[in-house]
This record gives structure tokens, C-alpha cells and sequence, in this order.
């Protein structure tokens, strides 16, 4: 017997309520998101170290200083430099700015007895208030298109659909970085806006099948139809996300931190992505039609959007039989 996606999609919205629950609660008693300094604002210190280095030894240093939140970069990607640019959270003042970097360089001589301070740039938050709004503004643009193409690519329930699972996967990825405290900085921002334009492809897959279903078992009732639809994408599906994991993976546990800065959202988004497309867009889709009272309605059009895609299917499959009989 087949697993019915549709019987238990009720336990897996469940499933993901549960998890944008925790995610919330430790957002509120840990403080909030972990903001990095490209929305707090802080500090940019230069440091020549004159000899080689290596970023986990800086990164120890720091955190021996007292630092939280810090980010550590190399300015010489060949490995082979000496000079290390730092991140820092800002303080209350000026007079704290200079005891911080006072504390650092102590830190540093310790391990890199000639380090000299090369340059200091503080950062203010205007930034940070703009990379926002640019980043909401992507969002928003994205997630209207989508709209209107699966609208008139498939049909409006589709597209309100596979919206709801764009929007899941974003906040599963905000409840991950508030559980583990991972640093929200530009990085993060890009993989958001990365996760929002993949993870509507195995949704997309799911609702073609179903389309096509459609035309081939006229007569398969809503339920049957998503749950055929899912097994025969599952495996597809499932084989596609794998492989792109297995990269992601292999960049987060080989990477530097600023990678891994970018990797484990990634990883959170694919999942999250997977999980929706198949245990959550297409029942979101039947649930929304029957309660909507326009099942024979939904299917009519889906009839013939998909009768009109089978007859251009058969239509080129003559075309090549007749091709290769002229051969």
C-alpha cells in the first residue's frame, strides 16, 4: 500500500509549525537574531601580522580578547600574506573603540610579537538598513512573478501554493540561525535569495506531473491525483536535492568561515525546500480547491491546459517516429 501524502499533510504542517515555534522562542530568551556588523555597524581593523598565518589561530586571539561576532578575513587569498582584516562589533564609545583594540593587539602580540595596525574603519548601520529593504524588495518582485507565471502557466491555486512553500522555507531558515545563533550578515542574505529562486523547482516538477496526470486519469479523484503525482516525483526529486546537498556539504566542511557563512543556510534552505515541494505544496493545493468548492472547476481548466500539452507531446513524438521511418 502507498503512503498517502494528502492524509498525513496535516502532520507534516504540524511538523514545520513545531519548528518555527522553537525557532521563535529562542529568538525571543536568546535576544533576537544574531546580527553581524553589516547591520549593527562596528569596526574594520587591519592588521599586518608580518609573517603567515593561519585564520583559526586569529580567530582564537580575538576570542581570548573577549570578542563575540567577529568575522575574519584574509586580504592575500594565496595563503601566503601577512596582513588580516578583522570585524568587529561596535562599542559605546570612542574610548571603548581604542580599549577594544588595544585588548586585540595584546592578543595578537602574544602569537605575532611584530603585529602592527595597519588601518581602522568604522562601519555605521545606514547600510545595513538598505541592504534590508533591497533584500525584502528582491523578495517581493520574485515571489509576484512567480505568482503570475505558475497563474498562467498552471492555474492560481499552483501559484498561491508554491508562494506558501517559498515562504516556509524562508522562515524555516530564520528558525535555524535563531536555534544555533548563526550570524545574520550579507551572506546570509544572498543565501535566502539563492534558496527562493531553487527551491520552487522540485515544486514546479510536482504540480507538471499533476497536470498531466490530469489528462491521462480524467477521472482520479484530487487525493489520488496528488498522491500519484508524488511517488512518481519523489525519487526524482529526492536524487536532485541529494546531489546538490552533497556540494553544499562538501563547502561547508572544507570551506573557510566565511563560506561556511553562506553554506549552512544553504543546507537548511535546501532541506526545508525539499520537505515543502513534496509533503507540503501539493496537499496545500488540494486543501485550497476542495474548501475553495471549485474542484470541478480546478480540474476543467487543468484539463485542458493538460490535454493541450499531451496532444503537443504526441503530436512531436509522431513527428520523430515519421523522421526515423524516413531514415
Amino acid at each position: 500500500m502507498k503512503f498517502s501524502f494528502t492524509k498525513h499533510s496535516k502532520k507534516f504542517m504540524i511538523v514545520s509549525a513545531a519548528v518555527l515555534l522553537i525557532g521563535l522562542v529562542c529568538g525571543i530568551f536568546m535576544g533576537g537574531f544574531n546580527l553581524g556588523i553589516d547591520f549593527t555597524g562596528g569596526s574594520i581593523i587591519t592588521v599586518d601580522l608580518k609573517q603567515t598565518y593561519e585564520i583559526p589561530d586569529v580567530q582564537t586571539c580575538l576570542s581570548n580578547a573577549g570578542e563575540t561576532g567577529f568575522t575574519v578575513f584574509r586580504l592575500d587569498k594565496t595563503g601566503e600574506g601577512t596582513q588580516v582584516q578583522m570585524r568587529i562589533r561596535p562599542q559605546a564609545d570612542e574610548a571603548a573603540d581604542i580599549a577594544q583594540r588595544d585588548a586585540i593587539m595584546a592578543k595578537l602580540h602574544e602569537v605575532y610579537p611584530e603585529a602592527e595596525l595597519s588601518n581602522v574603519e568604522r562601519i555605521g548601520a545606514v547600510a545595513s538598513s538598505s541592504l534590508i529593504k533591497n533584500a525584502l524588495l528582491a523578495v517581493g518582485i520574485a515571489g509576484v512573478l512567480i505568482l503570475i507565471y505558475i497563474s498562467i502557466r498552471f492555474e492560481f491555486h499552483f501559484g498561491v501554493s508554491a508562494l506558501l512553500c517559498l515562504l516556509h522555507d524562508v522562515l524555516m531558515m530564520m528558525a535555524f540561525v535563531c536555534i544555533f545563533r548563526v550570524e545574520i550578515n550579507s551572506s546570509f542574505i544572498a543565501a535566502v535569495l539563492t534558496i527562493v529562486g531553487y527551491s520552487i523547482n522540485n515544486t514546479i516538477v510536482v504540480f507538471d506531473r499533476m497536470r498531466e496526470n490530469r489528462a491521462a486519469l480524467p477521472d482520479l479523484a484530487l487525493d489520488e491525483l496528488v498522491d500519484t503525482s508524488l511517488h512518481q516525483t519523489l525519487t526524482r526529486s529526492i536524487y536532485t536535492s541529494l546531489t546538490t546537498l552533497i556540494t553544499i556539504l562538501a563547502l561547508y566542511i572544507l570551506g573557510p568561515s566565511s563560506i561556511k557563512e553562506f553554506a549552512f543556510p544553504i543546507i537548511v534552505g535546501l532541506l526545508a525546500g525539499t520537505y515543502s515541494s513534496l509533503f507540503l505544496a501539493a496537499p496545500i493545493w488540494d486543501l485550497m480547491v476542495q474548501k475553495s468548492g471549485k474542484a470541478s472547476q480546478s480540474g476543467m481548466q487543468m484539463d485542458k491546459q493538460a490535454k493541450k500539452a499531451a496532444y503537443e507531446k504526441n503530436k512531436n513524438t509522431q513527428k520523430a517516429k515519421g523522421k526515423n521511418k524516413a531514415r
